[in-house]
């Protein structure tokens, strides 16, 4: 998958998912993985209280360029202080979630004003929350194969 460059094409990236047969290659449903990152955009406006330790979240603070702007790393686990808001149910359904995270992406566009910390790498302005969802997006997203035809 090519990288996502802005949040139209995100939403074009979830419809063709969710209109379309697909397979997964890795341990969450399509419908888990919007869950999460419907819960992302809505941590991105609501806030999360912090994720690790402050010195987990001291050492990687300097790889805020590198995630919102490159890619996001594999096999962090979600902080247990957070999980309760980010981890997704097993029987998340696949509409209602795409529903709730196109809700989020658009309460996210409409925000104005500064944006809660992010509960890991600090805070973010508004550019560099965007980069972060696009780049975390990718990262799940990459486990769902849509079949064609």
């Amino acid at each position: 998958m090519s990288q996502i460059k802005d949040l139209d094409q995100l939403k074009t990236r979830l419809a063709e998912i969710a209109q379309s047969p697909h397979e997964m290659t890795g341990r969450w449903t399509a419908a888990q993985i919007f869950y999460h990152l419907a819960a992302a955009f809505e941590g991105s406006v609501e806030g999360l209280p912090p994720g690790y330790n402050f010195f987990a979240r001291s050492v990687l603070r300097p790889f805020r360029w590198f995630v919102t702007r490159v890619r996001f790393p594999w096999g962090i686990p979600i902080p247990a202080s957070i999980a309760d808001k980010l981890a997704p149910p097993k029987d998340a359904d696949l509409a209602e979630q795409h529903a709730r995270l196109l809700q989020a992406i658009e309460r996210f566009e409409r925000h104005e004003g500064p944006h809660p910390p992010h509960p890991v790498l600090g805070g973010f302005s508004h550019d560099q929350w965007i980069g972060f969802h696009l780049r975390h997006s990718e990262h799940h997203l990459k486990f769902v194969r849509v079949r064609n035809g």
